[in-house]
């Protein structure tokens, strides 16, 4: 910066005569020759301006951004996604728009993200879901915890085991009952390979000592209305997407898979309050940012996001699905991804579920 101060002087000292002329018209110009100076001082001084620096100076976004949801329309990553996304573009001059792009558990999505450039124009929802790939893709393509930089943790909520309305089951002792009694007879559905309603579904399967068919779907939406039609028996799904077919008495709840009750559904029970094992699992949400995104890029983007989730509209869509807002600050979100990551993969690992 002296440098650019030392050329701005030496390209704007203007040569002062030593004879004193009082001829208007040569006053005149003098004037306009050193305002001239002046101007190719400015022009001068801002070509040695870093780029970086005129980057830093342009607000965030300057054109459409998009957020990639790797799984498909109706899942809980696109319920809470949405959101937020209208939410900014209603804030901001330019729209923030959801890219759904799901397929291999969300990898595709993921993989896709990761290798968008690193400048605040794409953005990746995702959440619990990624650190659970770890394991079950040994071939993605990318790590969460190393090609991202987690902007926010925008939502937890609890999973829970539903069945359909008509169901013949009222608590997880009676599932547990007659899968023992029927081994393979009873069928689970999930969003599909790999996902987090499949994982819980095993590590539900291992502790219990029970076996039941699972049954993948592509994605949620088609999961859930199966299940209402009793197509499969049972689904362990996040409360996101289950709240409004509960309180629509389309699907009964049967636990929250945690370890005590919820404050915001304090009619169901805890799952080893409902006759099963020891079983804790929530979901969380999140929004990342490719890895080597500028620092005060992200910072501003995260504050945007934080903003957003203050808003009426968020605050009511989070309502609605059973969520709350976690208290993670700015300086926890790394390590508490990190966490996430290794404990997830150490439990995929251990219950063998792998997809190439």
């Amino acid at each position: 910066m002296d440098l650019l101060f030392e050329r701005c002087t030496i390209s704007c000292d203007p040569t002062i005569s030593s004879e004193i002329d009082f001829n208007p018209w040569s006053r005149r110009e003098n004037i306009v020759r050193t305002a001239l100076k002046i101007i190719a001082c400015v022009v001068s001084a801002l070509s040695w301006l870093p780029a970086v620096q005129l980057a830093h100076a342009v607000e965030w976004p300057t054109k459409i951004v998009k957020i990639v949801v790797p799984y498909g329309p109706g899942g809980g990553v696109d319920s809470f996604a949405r959101p937020i996304a209208s939410t900014l573009s209603d804030q901001l001059p330019n729209r923030i728009i959801i890219e759904n792009r799901a397929g291999a558990g969300g990898t595709v999505g993921v993989l896709a993200a990761a290798k968008s450039s690193a400048d605040g124009t794409v953005l990746l929802a995702g959440g619990v879901h990624q650190p659970m790939s770890e394991a079950v893709y040994p071939s993605r393509g990318y790590r969460i915890d190393q090609d991202f930089v987690p902007i926010a943790i925008t939502a937890v909520v609890p999973n829970v085991l539903v069945v359909p309305a008509e169901s013949r089951f009222a608590t997880v002792a009676d599932i547990i009952k007659e899968a023992k009694a029927n081994p393979g007879k009873l069928t689970y559905c999930s969003s599909g390979n790999g996902t987090s309603q499949h994982i819980i579904g095993e590590m539900f399967k291992r502790r219990a000592g029970v076996d039941i068919l699972h049954v993948p779907y592509r994605g949620t939406a088609p999961a859930l209305t199966d299940l209402i039609a009793n197509v499969c028996d049972m689904m362990f799904d996040g409360m996101g997407t289950s709240a409004p077919q509960i309180e629509g008495r389309k699907l009964k709840a049967i636990a929250l898979i945690a370890d005590k009750r919820s404050p915001r559904f304090p009619d169901i029970p805890a799952f080893v309050e409902a006759g099963g094992p020891q079983l804790d699992a929530s979901i969380w949400y999140a929004i990342w940012a490719p890895a080597g995104t500028p620092s005060d890029l992200v910072s501003r983007i995260r504050g945007l996001v934080k903003g957003s989730l203050t808003s009426p509209a968020v605050a009511r869509a989070w309502e609605i699905q059973g969520a709350e807002i976690p208290k993670i600050n700015d300086e926890e979100i790394v390590g508490f991804v990190e966490r996430e990551t290794a404990e997830w993969t150490r439990t995929v690992t251990e219950l063998g579920i792998k997809v190439d």
